[in-house]
């Protein structure tokens, strides 16, 4: 699993956390959670993603303390997107994008389509592969 994967689970692993449980997530859950994750960011550009992901995961948290807890949601991303929308998955499509352009794999090719896909509320990519996409970009 390349190190952005290991970052965008770190991530999703947050997001569910303070959706599904925000009365533990506080300061210092988060400043651990961050401790965590900066061994596995080496650019500027991914600090800055992690920064507006923890933000987001604070503002997450306060949208979901208190009353709103007990609202029915199907799943923990549902929770996320009723809460802040593409917002939240903005940074983590940036991250995975970036990923994707340093180390390519299959995986994270499937990651960012499906993070765009939320985003931008179309398809990236529709109907392409991941050897067919690397094929043309590699030609490029």
């Amino acid at each position: 699993m390349s190190d952005t994967l290991t970052l965008l689970r770190s991530i999703d692993a947050l997001y569910e956390g303070v959706v599904t449980d925000p009365s533990s997530w506080g300061g210092p859950a988060f400043g651990d959670w961050a401790e965590e994750v900066a061994g596995a960011v080496p650019t500027r550009s991914q600090a800055r993603a992690i920064r507006r992901c923890l933000r987001a995961a604070e503002r997450l948290r306060d949208f979901w303390a208190g009353d709103r807890a007990q609202v029915a949601a199907d799943d923990w991303r549902t929770r996320v997107d009723v809460a802040l929308g593409a917002r939240a998955w903005r940074p983590t499509l940036e991250l995975a994008m970036e990923g994707l352009t340093e180390q390519p794999g299959e995986e994270l090719f499937l990651e960012v389509k499906r993070r765009f896909r939320i985003v931008n509320s179309q398809p990236w990519m529709d109907g392409v592969d991941f050897e067919t996409w690397r094929a043309s970009a590699s030609s490029s």
